[in-house]
């Protein structure tokens, strides 16, 4: 048991009506009505041991009988033990841990110290973290003076710091923007006794597991911990096992199975034509698709979507983790009051939208892992009601639809047909004529565009016909040469002659060329070198650098003589 609880007196059973019963019908009969009496205590908040602010605040917001997490986890999260909680999304985790949270913050005297915190809660999503802040203000009701703190990240710090410096009963946070509030100091968890990680498996995916143990290293061994999970895969029983002291195990879920009052079922059909089956959906008299939430992949994709969407006339917003938070706050706020009938989201936010009157969940795209198939469709059908759950397929993603159907342990029923899907009655949506260019290696061309010649690459004087180049050289053209054969003379041009000051470029002793030859661009003669005589690993900076002007002068004067 945690060194911080008081564990709170249940309530004593009622006596006056058992007695009156003794007195008019003997005490044969009196054990009969005491029992029926205790089972409707189990039914409600009273009988687990809450105090009574907490369970008038129930009360007043429509909390009347405990879901099965909360039945069995609130008992013994008030006898301060540690706790691994195992239940599907929508099952009520939040106030099984909340609730026992607030019954030992009642407890407790004065306030708490400045840049320190009662309790910590952390979520892996920004939209988990403000659901669960709305319902602990919500339990907490008016007549508990509860100071509580949101830290996320995507908006502005400013005011989350201010909050702190005055010291808060519960933080909800994201391990993100608390890591880094931890590592300017503006948060102190020193003094905190009560620590919930909800969704444990999920920030596990995300890979926040060093800001977690970081967090579990600052609070230290004098803590009552909590960890509640949709599965229970090997990863989460390690970090379990790690982080809980002789905790208790509580199983509310039901093994590979989906609320079954959600209708579920699949549509068959080619990649390119969804988004046509979408607006057939959605156009349908019969589907009655009042509230919708379609779910992608990536966010690339949730974008695609929701701009698909507002194309095709229908109010739509996106929400993923490349959102601001006021971008995503703004479209949940139009989402639940009606301003925007479709909201389009990525996994990361599948388990952090609870909005109420969801009528259908449509799946655009199958997730990889089949884990996040259970939790998109629990948007729709939450609290016992009903709901509807669509799934579009194309012929890549059989096999993620059969680890789907091998994890909820049913075969879905399907309409369409992957390779007629353009002639049972599937519209592809039209096209915009502009097409924006792609990268990458262009396909073949067809015959009646045939691609053009590549351009000549050589020289002005090699393009010129040998006729031609010929005239210029000797007015005829000359037998072929062998190569092996002495050097033949040519005929040279008396007003293109080279200055005898410029030294000529011979072919090197052993029959290989002089490499570097400069040619005329019309003539395709070789040109003169104009660089001074002399050693050529010589500077030509420095020492030798008048030596070198000189002898371009020398040689600039000549050919203009010979050109005179």
């Amino acid at each position: 048991m945690s060194p911080f609880y008081r564990p709170i007196a249940p309530v004593d059973p009622p006596t006056h009506c058992v007695r009156r019963h003794a007195r008019l019908h003997g005490p044969a009969r009196v054990a009969a009505p005491y029992r029926r009496r205790k089972t409707c205590l189990l039914n409600d908040f009273i009988s687990l041991g809450l105090p009574t602010v907490l369970t008038d605040s129930l009360t007043a917001g429509g909390f009347t009988e405990p879901t099965k997490i909360q039945a069995q986890a609130i008992p013994k999260l008030l006898e301060g033990r540690d706790m691994m909680g195992i239940a599907q999304t929508g099952s009520g985790k939040t106030a099984a841990f909340g609730l026992p949270i607030l019954a030992g913050i009642l407890t407790l005297t004065g306030r708490p110290r400045p840049l320190t915190t009662r309790a910590l809660i952390l979520a892996p999503t920004r939209e988990l973290a403000v659901q669960i802040d709305e319902a602990i203000r919500k339990f907490a009701g008016s007549k508990m003076k509860l100071d509580t703190v949101l830290l996320l990240g995507g908006v502005s710090r400013y005011h989350q710091v201010k909050r702190l410096e005055r010291g808060v009963d519960i933080v909800v946070a994201t391990p993100g923007r608390l890591k880094d509030l931890m590592d300017d100091g503006k948060i102190k968890l020193n003094e905190t006794r009560w620590l919930v990680l909800d969704e444990a498996d999920r920030m596990l995916d995300m890979g926040f597991i060093a800001p977690v143990r970081a967090v579990v290293k600052a609070i230290g061994m004098k803590r009552h911990t909590m960890m509640f999970s949709a599965t229970m895969a090997p990863e989460v029983a390690d970090l379990a096992k790690s982080l809980l002291q002789d905790p208790v195990r509580v199983d509310a879920s039901v093994a590979g199975s989906t609320v079954v009052k959600i209708d579920q079922r699949v549509i068959l059909s080619g990649a390119k034509a969804k988004r046509g089956v979408l607006n057939e959906l959605l156009a349908s008299e019969t589907e009655n698709m009042e509230r919708v939430i379609i779910f992608s992949r990536t966010k690339h994709g949730a974008d695609r979507v929701a701009k698909n969407l507002e194309i095709d006339g229908h109010k739509a917003a996106a929400i993923h983790g490349n959102k601001s938070q006021n971008a995503r706050q703004a479209a949940l706020k139009g989402f639940t009051t009606g301003d925007v009938r479709i909201l389009v989201a990525t996994d990361i936010a599948a388990r952090g939208i609870d909005v109420p009157g969801i009528t259908h969940v449509v799946n655009y795209e199958l997730p990889d892992d089949p884990e996040n198939y259970v939790h998109r469709i629990g948007r729709t059908g939450r609290n016992g009601a009903s709901g509807i759950a669509i799934t579009l397929c194309d012929g890549t993603e059989r096999g993620k639809l059969r680890d789907v159907e091998r994890l909820i342990r049913r075969t879905l029923p399907y309409t369409g047909d992957l390779h007629l899907a353009n002639e049972t009655g599937v519209v592809e949506a039209p096209r915009s004529a502009y097409k924006k260019p792609s990268g990458g290696r262009p396909g073949p061309r067809s015959s009646k565009n045939p691609r053009a010649p590549q351009a000549d690459r050589r020289s002005p004087a090699e393009r010129r016909p040998f006729a031609e180049f010929a005239k210029d050289v000797g007015g005829r053209s000359q037998p072929h040469h062998q190569p092996s054969d002495t050097p033949r003379a040519r005929p040279v041009d008396a007003t293109r002659a080279r200055p005898d000051s410029a030294p000529r470029t011979r072919p090197a002793e052993g029959g290989a060329p002089a490499r570097g030859v400069r040619r005329d661009m019309e003539t395709g003669k070789p040109m003169a070198n104009n660089k001074p005589a002399g050693d050529k690993t010589k500077q030509r900076w420095g020492k030798t650098q008048k030596e070198a002007a000189r002898s371009n002068g020398r040689s600039n004067a000549d050919r203009q003589r010979g050109r005179a």
